[in-house]
């Protein structure tokens, strides 16, 4: 809690008991709540939303000191007084659940630099909801080990310039409006614009995609940990499908008017997730894959699909702009794609098909590449799901305990499990949004309700920890241990493959190559 919070609530309290004691000592009573009242304001103006209860518990607080000596006065100021009380606890509660949080200390040996650039694809015009004739803008936002200046002040986690983009966020995925105000307040350990470390070493490369209608840096933890240990990472914000971006020369690309298009389920889907028996979950397949082939979403699917290859292709031709030593530090022989949700669907499909992409990662996106079905992947895949048998899909019920859908992905059904190199983890307690930062931005019971039970530093260095350890052995051949000392080191990450899958395949009466588009 910093100071302004501090300051409000010794005064509000200091007040209340003032106000119960009934000492008569009316002048320190109003000075204390008045004390309240600016200290509550302070908070606000600087996103801490937290304090309006606060704001709202001085006035009424403050209310039966300045009322007349009358009998009915006195009765209101009782009840006044009461209502303000509420409004003091609801303060205490506000600030409890959702304090100003504390990002991970990155653990590696560099210091971490930060910068924003936006990229135009010229190639491509009137994509998504871009007019007739427009190009292609994306917003891509990197860290680096970089060498940092003594004094010099880590970016706050949202910018001010991005209060328009944090509100957005937490609109689309079904929060409050208000809920990320307070992460302006929240700094990270990375510094604008620093300048790279040792610019002539080759470096891994990550390129990062976010959820669908997320943003860039909501693995900020992530992004500074992979940084620390000497990778470059690459987080773009896909145009119309982010929150609202706002570019250097201050266009304006707010999130999709059509979201509607892109809602789920779909009839098939649902009667995919539904589901009870592997067999069932066959049996609806192609209409679900159907469905998607005309869905809004499927656009997605080859927009930012293309914003990777064209980021990846301006990297290897060294036209990165404004930032061409990062460009010129890259090692695209260590490339790898990490993403989570539809970011993380789009990544496992577009390293399938970039013969430059080593490794990817999948966080709890379901795969919407349907040659992925059925299908070895090219390269080492790291899959980590939330915790779909806590919380499955569309509500208790639903889905086949114990599998997810992308167990039909990845691997042939007939050697489903038996990859040495497809990996598949689901962590414990977590919902779907609790594979980025936001469980380190509430305590239960709040957190559960949103993110997970899981404590939140511990849901975020389980899932980073295991990032790391398996891009660094893929991409760097590091003998880390990867991945039994993970799941020594996390018990909260736990094992999980396909191999339901191969036994259900493998046993049909009629067991067979799939049908075509399954």
């Amino acid at each position: 809690m910093l100071i302004s919070e501090t300051i409000l609530l010794v005064a509000l309290l200091a007040g209340a008991i003032l106000w119960f004691s009934r000492t008569g000592r009316r002048g320190l009573a109003l000075l204390l709540l008045g004390i309240a009242l600016i200290a509550g304001a302070v908070s606000v103006l600087r996103g801490g939303w937290q304090a309006w209860p606060g704001i709202l518990a001085s006035l009424l607080l403050a209310a039966p000191f300045l009322m007349r000596r009358t009998r009915w006065m006195r009765i209101a100021g009782r009840t006044i007084g009461a209502l303000g009380l509420l409004a003091l606890a609801a303060c205490v509660v506000a600030l409890y659940l959702f304090p100003v949080f504390s990002l991970p200390r990155p653990d590696g040996p560099y210091a971490i630099g930060t910068r924003q650039f936006d990229m135009t694809d010229p190639s491509r015009t009137g994509v998504l909801e871009d007019a007739a004739g427009t190009p292609r803008r994306f917003l891509v936002r990197a860290w680096y080990p970089a060498t940092v200046a003594k004094g010099a002040e880590p970016r706050a986690y949202f910018t001010d310039r991005e209060t328009e983009l944090e509100r957005s966020v937490a609109s689309n995925w079904g929060l409050p409006w208000f809920v990320f105000d307070h992460f302006r307040r929240v700094p990270t350990h990375s510094f604008v614009d620093a300048p790279l470390r040792d610019p002539a070493q080759k470096r891994p490369v990550v390129v990062f995609n976010h959820g669908y209608w997320g943003w860039a840096g909501q693995n900020t933890a992530l992004m500074e940990k992979l940084a620390s240990h000497g990778f470059i990472v690459f987080s773009i914000a896909h145009s119309h499908d982010a929150g609202t971006l706002t570019f250097a020369d201050g266009t304006r690309i707010p999130t999709s008017p059509n979201k509607a298009a892109a809602s789920v389920p779909t009839e098939g889907m649902f009667a995919f997730w539904k589901a009870r028996t592997h067999e069932a979950h066959y049996a609806a397949l192609k209409q679900y894959q159907q469905d998607f082939d005309k869905h809004r979403v499927m656009r997605s699917f080859a927009a930012w699909r293309a914003d990777i290859r064209f980021l990846v292709d301006s990297l290897q031709a060294q036209r990165l702009p404004t930032a061409p030593e990062l460009a010129a530090a890259s090692d695209l022989s260590r490339l790898a794609y990490v993403g989570m949700s539809f970011g993380g669907t789009s990544s496992s499909s577009a390293c399938h098909h970039d013969l430059r992409c080593r490794a990817a990662v999948n966080l709890d996106g379901e795969e919407f590449d349907w040659s992925l079905y059925d299908a070895d992947v090219r390269m080492p895949l790291l899959v980590v799901h939330a915790d779909f048998e806590r919380y499955p899909a569309f509500g208790p019920g639903n889905g086949t305990p114990g599998s997810s859908i992308n167990d039909y992905a990845y691997e042939r059904w007939s050697e489903a499990g038996r990859s040495a190199t497809v990996h598949r983890a689901r962590i414990r307690d977590q919902r779907h949004l609790g594979l980025t930062d936001l469980p380190l931005s509430t305590r239960l019971p709040a957190r559960e309700r949103f993110y997970g039970s899981l404590e939140g530093q511990e849901a975020v260095a389980a899932t980073n920890d295991f990032i790391l350890a398996f891009l660094a052995h893929y991409l760097s051949g590091e003998n880390n241990g990867f991945p039994e000392r993970q799941f020594e080191t996390h018990p909260a990450m736990l094992r999980h493959d396909a191999a339901s899958v191969r036994q259900w395949w493998t046993s049909r009466p009629a067991a067979k190559a799939p049908e075509q588009g399954h």
